[in-house]
């Protein structure tokens, strides 16, 4: 038996004599971090084991045996997980992954079921309300957990400690994107990491080295001002309007400074962002003089001497990559999603670096939003959630590693270390779920409405916040049950 097991075993033998204390996160001590928001009052009580079937055969009293229990794991299509279905099938790579699982299943007795999630929000909805199990663990963006949380569908994930759950231990659930799932005082999701998964990152700016240097700024000067703390919304704005120029004296720019935005995650870069959790309460905060120079910010790199038009629309995203891949502009905001072959082509040919978003003024670090924090979550209606947490444990220990999730950044940018210290030295410490998604609504309110009318130069930054504070403030409301 694993290491592992054994500890899970001394820990059930122990389960409900004495209550665990949290205070505080330290590497792989299994203690809960330090909350984001206030804990609210416990309504709840210590887990239960009734119900739960487990036999300790008499050659081994520390043995698990979840008696032919069937684990089912709701992935998405960048997982790697699957055991029907996965892309990767027929490669070493999904054979090494099978060999995991028929450990877990040997050790445990029990059987791993991973499939491709197709469980949809509505889906989630009416299982909560008719207490129907859909699957042990279930990923699902922050869109529809965060609601679901919120009207009691999915279960806090530290109240499952108490029955093993190592869900503070970084060699068994990765730690920068499980922990920034916590919300009104519980961790709701946590997350898996390693050389079987899609390499999720948050935005950041990518950047033409040979651009840069053209007026004066070569790579090792902006990463050495990142190290110092100086790169900030008035460097970036200074080096793109050196970039954007008309190159065959056409009368029209043909390079530009900024090819795209990130999707607006410089909101958050100044300290604050359009919804903060303040006095047990999520509150909408437009109006706060600290967010105005990050929507500042927002409608400079708009400007039409900086970035390609975006009134209406003008290019696509899309197109707007292409053209910074094919080296008509100097940044683009990108993310984990956007690690395509033009990328891997433009990096390998030694002209792509990576930045942090830059600061504001009144910041002293970078932030790194994840746009979409796909996430596993354990359902209010899966009653055998102390078992899912033993087996989720060893799919955790067995799949999470750090350094191979690295290892896949690192083979994007072709390995630029530059670049990987710009990315998690700076960057992915400050690691932070972007709540503006916390519902579908609550996106189209802010991307499709205030940073749109930003990036669209429809609004000023401050007529914007005034046109957006009451919207954002009653989607807040709505989805987090407030009066």
């Amino acid at each position: 038996m694993s290491k592992k097991l054994r500890l899970l075993a001394l820990a059930l033998a122990v389960l409900m004599i004495v209550p665990m204390i949290f205070a505080g996160c330290t590497k792989d001590d299994g203690k809960k971090p330090d909350a984001t928001t206030p804990a609210p009052a416990q309504t709840t009580t210590a887990p239960s084991t009734q119900g739960t079937k487990m036999t300790e055969p008499t050659d081994d009293p520390n043995k698990i045996d979840l008696d032919g229990y069937e684990f089912r794991l709701g992935t998405t299509w960048h997982d790697g997980l699957s055991t029907v279905g996965n892309s990767t099938e027929g490669t070493a790579l999904y054979d090494e992954l099978m060999d995991i699982y028929a450990e877990i299943e040997s050790e445990l007795n029990c059987t791993i079921v991973a499939e491709g999630n197709t469980v949809e929000s509505a889906d989630l909805i009416a299982a909560a309300v008719g207490g129907t199990k859909l699957g042990d663990f279930i990923t699902q963006k922050q869109n529809v957990w965060i609601p679901l949380a919120m009207m009691n569908g999915i279960r806090p994930l530290d109240e499952m400690v108490d029955a093993g759950l190592d869900l503070y231990n970084d060699n068994v659930f990765n730690q920068y994107f499980t922990q920034i799932t916590n919300l009104n005082g519980h961790t709701w999701a946590l997350d898996v990491i390693g050389k079987f998964s899609g390499a999720p990152l948050g935005h950041f700016y990518a950047f033409n080295k040979e651009l840069t240097e053209s007026v004066g700024y070569p790579a090792e000067t902006i990463y050495q001002a990142v190290r110092d703390g100086k790169w900030n919304y008035a460097m970036m704005l200074e080096i793109a309007g050196k970039i954007t120029r008309d190159s065959d004296n056409d009368g029209n720019y043909d390079i530009y400074g900024i090819a795209l935005d990130t999707d607006g995650n410089e909101v958050w870069t100044n300290g604050t962002g359009p919804i903060v959790y303040k006095d047990g309460k999520w509150v909408a905060n437009l109006n706060d003089p600290q967010l105005m120079p990050s929507l500042d910010f927002m409608y400079a790199i708009s400007q039409p001497d900086i970035t390609l038009p975006v009134i209406t629309d003008t290019a696509s995203r899309g197109q707007r990559r292409t053209d910074f891949f094919a080296g008509k502009s100097g940044f683009a905001g990108l993310w984990g999603g956007n690690f395509s072959n033009e990328f891997k082509e433009m990096a390998g040919n030694g002209k792509l670096g990576i930045l942090p978003i830059p600061k504001g003024p009144n910041v002293d670090h970078y932030t790194l939003n994840m746009v979409n924090l796909d996430t596993f979550v354990c359902q209010i209606a899966n009653q055998d959630w102390e078992k899912a947490a033993i087996v989720m444990n060893e799919i955790g220990a067995g799949v999470t590693d750090l350094d191979a999730y690295k290892d896949q950044i690192r083979g994007n940018l072709a390995d630029d270390e530059d670049s990987m210290e710009m990315l998690f030295d700076y960057a992915v410490p400050h690691s932070m779920m972007n709540i503006a998604k916390c519902s579908d609504a609550m996106y189209q309110i802010t991307r499709k409405g205030l940073y749109k009318s930003i990036y669209e130069l429809t609004l000023t930054p401050a007529a914007a916040a005034e046109a957006y504070q009451d919207q954002v403030q009653a989607e807040l409301d709505n989805v987090f049950q407030q009066k």
